[in-house]
Parts: C-alpha cells; sequence; structure tokens
C-alpha cells in the first residue's frame, strides 16, 4: 500500500485533521467572555475571529464585532449595492444570524453548542468571500466623503482635494481637503476600517508638525462610526491634537467649526 492511501486511511486521517483544528484554535478570555481565532479564514488568508459573550440578558451572544463587514468593505466591496446586502441577507437567513450595522451577531437564548460556533464562522466565510462580487464603490463616493462634501457646498467654501502641506519635520503631506480662508482648515477622513489606534497614533505626531510650520492651522479629523473602532486611546489623541473629532453624522458641529473657522 503507497504512502498516499496509507494516509487516507479514517485512523490516519482523522488525528491529522485534529492536530490541525487543535493548532488552528486560539482561546482568550475577555470582559465580557471569549475571543476566538477559529479555524476558518478571510480570504486573505487571516483567520477569523468571534466573540462570544456571556451573562448578557438574553443568553449568550455570538458576534463577529463587524470585523467582516468592515474587512469586505475595506476592499472596495459596497456592502449596501441591491445585489451584494441581497447576498448577504440570504446568508444571514441561511444561518439564523443577525446583522446590526457592520455587526454580524447571533443569539443562543439555551446552551452554547460548538455547532452554533462553526455555523457562524461558515456564515462570516460565506460572506466574505462576497467581495469577488465586483460591484466596487469609488472612494469618492463613500458616504462620510458625501457628507462633507455638501457641508462644503453649503458654505460656498472651495475645498482643494489630497492638498499637500508643508511640516517643520515631514515635507510634502497630503490632507484629504483643503480649505483656504482667514485660517487653513484641514480636513482629513479616516479610511481604515475597524482598528484605527495606528492611524491616530500617526497623525498624532503629524498635526503638530503642521502646526509648527503653519500656525494659524485649524485640523478636523472626521470617521465613520459604523465601520470603525472607535477606542478610548483613538478618542483621546483626536481630541489633544485636532481642533474637531467627531462622526460625519454629527453635521452640527462639522457645520459651526467651519463657520467659525472660516470666519
Amino acid at each position: 500500500m503507497s504512502a498516499l492511501n496509507e494516509s487516507l486511511q479514517p485512523d490516519r486521517l482523522r488525528p491529522l485533521l485534529l492536530d490541525f483544528w487543535q493548532e488552528s484554535l486560539d482561546i482568550a478570555k475577555t470582559r465580557q467572555g471569549l475571543a476566538l481565532a477559529v479555524p476558518q479564514s478571510f480570504p486573505d488568508g487571516w483567520q477569523m475571529v468571534v466573540d462570544v459573550l456571556d451573562h448578557l440578558p438574553a443568553g449568550v451572544k455570538i458576534s463577529d464585532g463587524g470585523r467582516t463587514l468592515g474587512w469586505l468593505s475595506g476592499r472596495g466591496q459596497n456592502i449596501e449595492t441591491e445585489a451584494v446586502s441581497r447576498q448577504i441577507r440570504e446568508v444571514c437567513e441561511s444561518c439564523d444570524v443577525e446583522r446590526d450595522g457592520y455587526e454580524l451577531l447571533r443569539w443562543i437564548p439555551g446552551a452554547l453548542a460548538a455547532v452554533d460556533i462553526h455555523v457562524f464562522a461558515e456564515a462570516l466565510v460565506s460572506i466574505a468571500h462576497l467581495h469577488y462580487l465586483r460591484e466596487a464603490k469609488p472612494r469618492t463616493l463613500d458616504i462620510p466623503d458625501q457628507t462633507l462634501r455638501r457641508i462644503f457646498v453649503d458654505h460656498h467654501v472651495t475645498a482643494r482635494a489630497n492638498a499637500p502641506l508643508q511640516g517643520k519635520v515631514r515635507q510634502d503631506v497630503k490632507v484629504d481637503y483643503l480649505v483656504e480662508a482667514s485660517s487653513l482648515i484641514a480636513f482629513e477622513l479616516i479610511r481604515r476600517q475597524g482598528r484605527i489606534l495606528p492611524t491616530m497614533e500617526q497623525w498624532g505626531f503629524r498635526w503638530p508638525d503642521l502646526r509648527a510650520a503653519n500656525p494659524n492651522l485649524r485640523t478636523a479629523m472626521i470617521y465613520d462610526p459604523h465601520s470603525q473602532e472607535i477606542d478610548r486611546e483613538s478618542r483621546a489623541i483626536g481630541r489633544d491634537v485636532c481642533d474637531l473629532f467627531c462622526s460625519y453624522e454629527e453635521t452640527d458641529r462639522i457645520h459651526e467649526f467651519l463657520a467659525t473657522a472660516s470666519s
């Protein structure tokens, strides 16, 4: 019998698979339950992480924390088109998964079974692979971008896109929009999906450096609460180095900031 045939015997193949699943699975405690790095992965090879939250009124909650749709959106897929949203809805219905904004979740009212986690992870895989559907959205048509452009129109100001600014240390730093009024007003839209702390740490240096070379510079950073994780550290950096740090949905604050900064 060949070595290949030997590996195809049940008593040889079963331990091979069990070893792989054992090595792939990683479980860590969190504040409300557990975080599981499951054997399933995104199309780019990164393992999927599933949160299991306990001691909640409705029972045990299995959640992806918004990672899957955030990943999909970050790859340029428009998850709100009729075709893509229908595919997401069909997968959710077939696997008993709910969608809440970017978060995919499932409530387990009774005892949690291993099959519940497995089916949930398989649903995430199916949805992540929708990035092969080619209904990509141009970055300039992002909702935060559209919102900001509309505010510029309302205020009758001209905003230069992808404008260069000179810092004291860093030269030719590009900002998403630059308004030249009584003072320079720079707007930066946070594009990174999911955890934004690395982006905030970069701009935690860039904004003070740009201000050192441009004393009349006013700065604003706009984020998307539906696809980005605004943790305590990110919020602290934003509030410390920006004149305005807010969600694109806080249009009143953006209007007020632009009116004040440009007067």
